[in-house]
């Protein structure tokens, strides 16, 4: 499922999450985050807790999807915000 500011959300049948109310406080510790550029296509993955402990653990994932800046060759506009979940016993 995609968001309307094409961010790649849980897929169906899975726990859903709303972007614009989830928070990096709120988000299931079984997700992980990862960034995409979508001219590289480089891909990387987020520490929560560092971008938590820098900006706050209200910051939204629609807010942290805006500030994403590819380390590959710089870009800042329309990157991927990816969530995985982690496979759970």
């Amino acid at each position: 499922m995609k968001h309307r500011r094409s961010i790649e959300l849980a897929s169906p049948g899975h726990h859903a999450v709303e972007i614009e109310k989830e928070t990096l406080a709120t988000l299931p510790q079984w997700y992980v985050l990862h960034g995409r550029c979508r001219i590289c296509r480089h891909e990387t993955s987020i520490d929560g807790r560092e971008i938590a402990r820098r900006y706050g653990h209200d910051l939204s994932l629609a807010n942290l999807a805006k500030r994403l800046k590819c380390q590959g060759c710089g870009n800042r506009s329309d990157n991927l915000l990816l969530l995985q979940k982690l496979p759970r016993d």
